[in-house]
């Protein structure tokens, strides 16, 4: 008998090179599983065009350590500390009224912040970065390029694709290495339950049900919704699925749908709000709710545009910030600025005019919408030819305050075994990561594209995300 293979589990490719040995039938039977699991467990999407489809899952999955993941625990709590912060500093800097380009509307609804009987709510954020977890590189591999404070995407796709590789690959990889024996990543969905039960005790609303609100029409979190609400009301917390136009007020409480609500959980951002508003909706209630801390994502999330980045990486602004953050920001935040005419300093700290540079360094740069979401109207410098780049900075600063320059950071691939045109084929892909964190521990969800543009949404797909102890 042959001497077996040892396999490093903290290098980058360790797990494809197990999944190599596999026989091709050994292979076929996993991807059999994969799908047939992901159906059974809601694994689809629904484009904007009412289109609905199983979401792409990668055969094998990507293995993170857990002294690195508790590392990265760490660093997305201290991101999102700085984070929270951003809503106060808005009334107290006058650059970010045009950092942050609001209108008059949503202004009226952020007014609410200063109100002294407002009650803070808590914040469901989402760090978005490029990432490595090989074990000697992942400190200086993690560039995060964007946060998301409402509407967060993947709490239920993250934890159940790893729930499809627990049951589908790991038993057939530990076959073949017995030291194969990953775990699965603290569930998003349970940590965001965690987030609500404690802000419902917080304000001391404890006998009415779970509100989880969205616009049907916008979009497929409508899914993970769905299989949120029936999570929870089994775990004992009875949950309904609402579009914010149903809540009303009823003797000092809210209510929908006939029933008491304690906490509601949006997805709706507050531009959305103001076009319900625009269209002759009454959300007074819901307004009362962010005031008394009802709401999760509260208003602060509504910082979350990606100019909030040069928040982070100018130096204009490094007094607002601890040592410690300042020096997080710089090794892990890609270089942002809003776009326009104007002088400002590049990722080296050098006094540049944006615009010059913007034109000059279009292979390290990125155009993106500011408050857009789903990878949508992204432009990469590397992709588009000269007189597109040209006539895209154009166009971008007749928006003010619509549009960010971003540096492009390390775009990274790995090869995974993954279902196309129903044959099995091992594909480079691009992967991104996406962090959920509470005090109760880090979730994540992986995506992975053909495109460099990696979103779900953008025909992406997911790559399951396991722990090694």
């Amino acid at each position: 008998m042959g001497k077996r293979k040892s396999y490093n589990y903290h290098t980058q490719n360790s797990v494809q090179e197990l999944f190599r040995e596999l026989s091709p039938a050994g292979i076929k039977k996993i991807a059999d599983q994969v799908g047939r699991l992901s159906r059974i467990h809601h694994l689809t999407y629904t484009d904007d065009h009412g289109k609905t489809a199983l979401i792409n899952l990668t055969l094998r999955p990507r293995i993170l350590h857990s002294k690195i993941e508790k590392n990265l625990h760490k660093l997305i709590r201290t991101f999102d500390k700085a984070f929270e912060r951003v809503a106060s500093l808005y009334f107290q800097v006058p650059d970010f009224y045009e950092l942050f380009p609001f209108t008059m509307n949503e202004r009226r609804w952020l007014a609410c912040l200063q109100d002294r009987n407002y009650i803070p709510g808590r914040l469901a954020t989402r760090w978005d970065a490029n990432t490595t977890f090989a074990e000697k590189e992942w400190k200086e591999g993690h560039s995060f390029f964007e946060v998301n404070g409402v509407g967060v995407g993947g709490m239920w796709y993250g934890p159940t694709a790893g729930e499809v590789a627990m049951k589908a690959v790991v038993p057939e990889l530990k076959k073949m290495d017995p030291r194969f024996n990953p775990a699965p990543n603290p569930n998003m969905g349970r940590l965001l339950l965690g987030l609500i039960l404690g802000q419902r005790k917080k304000i001391g609303r404890t006998r009415g049900v779970i509100a989880l609100a969205m616009e049907k029409a916008s979009g497929s979190n409508f899914v993970e919704f769905e299989c949120l609400a029936k999570m929870y009301t089994r775990l004992g917390h009875p949950t309904i699925v609402i579009e914010p136009t149903d809540l009303e007020m009823k003797k000092d409480d809210l209510f929908a749908r006939g029933k008491k609500v304690d906490i509601v959980y949006r997805d709706t951002t507050l531009s959305e709000l103001c076009l319900l508003e625009e269209n002759g909706f009454d959300l007074q209630a819901l307004r009362e709710g962010f005031r008394r801390g009802q709401v999760i994502s509260s208003l602060e999330g509504e910082f979350d545009h990606k100019s909030a980045f040069e928040v982070f990486t100018n130096s204009e602004y490094t007094s607002l910030f601890s040592p410690k953050e300042r020096e997080l920001f710089r090794r892990h935040i890609l270089w942002t600025r809003l776009l326009k005419e104007r002088k400002t300093t590049d990722s080296k700290e050098k006094k540049v005019d944006l615009i010059p540079y913007t034109i000059k360094n279009q292979n390290d740069l990125v155009l993106k919408p500011n408050r857009l979401y789903g990878g949508k109207g992204i432009v990469l410098g590397c992709e588009a030819k000269r007189a597109e780049w040209h006539k895209k900075i154009s166009v971008a600063l007749k928006e003010p305050g619509e549009w960010v320059i971003q540096a492009l950071g390390i775009l990274r691939t790995k090869s995974f075994f993954s279902p196309v045109d129903k044959k099995i084929k091992e594909k480079d892909f691009y992967v991104v990561s996406g962090f959920f964190a509470t005090e109760k521990g880090l979730g994540i969800v992986g995506r992975m594209s053909e495109r460099m543009v990696v979103n779900v949404a953008r025909r992406g797909g997911l790559t399951p995300i396991l722990l090694m102890r």
